[in-house]
């Protein structure tokens, strides 16, 4: 009889932690839409990968001025985006804001935008980083006749 008591004991107890351990709701991750979608991006970092392997090695952030950093874009979904020029304007003719549109391709592991005033993010380019917080995307290139990819961070 102690041996049927101790063994039941067992049982109820690992079926107490069992239960315990299971989370009924866990809480969903957010898709690629949504994160894109979150809130508006604007440009953190840029540059050249001479490698390919996703971190930039030459920065070119010198090169490119106020008024382009202070842009930024606003994915829909629906799949139609916002550029606003932000507080300064490369050009004070130039629209405050302009549309464009976006989508993903190759199993969500591409992102194609298209009319962006942003030049670089316009047409298909790989996906390396995307949270809540970044957008971190490439493109092969060719720069003098050498191979590169051009890495673009923008954040939140």
């Amino acid at each position: 009889m102690k041996i049927f008591f101790a063994l039941l004991t067992i049982a109820l107890v690992s079926i107490f932690f069992i239960a315990c351990g299971k989370d009924e709701n866990p809480t969903p991750q957010p898709t690629k839409t949504e994160q894109l979608t979150g809130s508006s991006w604007r440009l953190d970092t840029a540059g050249l990968d001479q490698d390919r392997n996703g971190t930039i090695d030459f920065s070119v952030m010198n090169l490119i001025g106020g008024c382009i950093r202070d842009n930024n874009l606003s994915f829909q979904a629906g799949n139609t985006g916002t550029t606003n020029e932000g507080p300064t304007k490369c050009n004070t003719t130039d629209p405050q804001t302009t549309n464009f549109n976006w989508n993903f391709s190759d199993a969500e592991a591409n992102l194609n935008i298209s009319n962006s005033i942003l030049t670089p993010l316009n047409g298909k380019s790989k996906i390396l980083e995307l949270s809540s917080t970044i957008l971190k995307l490439t493109r092969d290139t060719v720069i003098s006749g050498f191979p590169a990819a051009i890495v673009v961070q923008l954040k939140h």
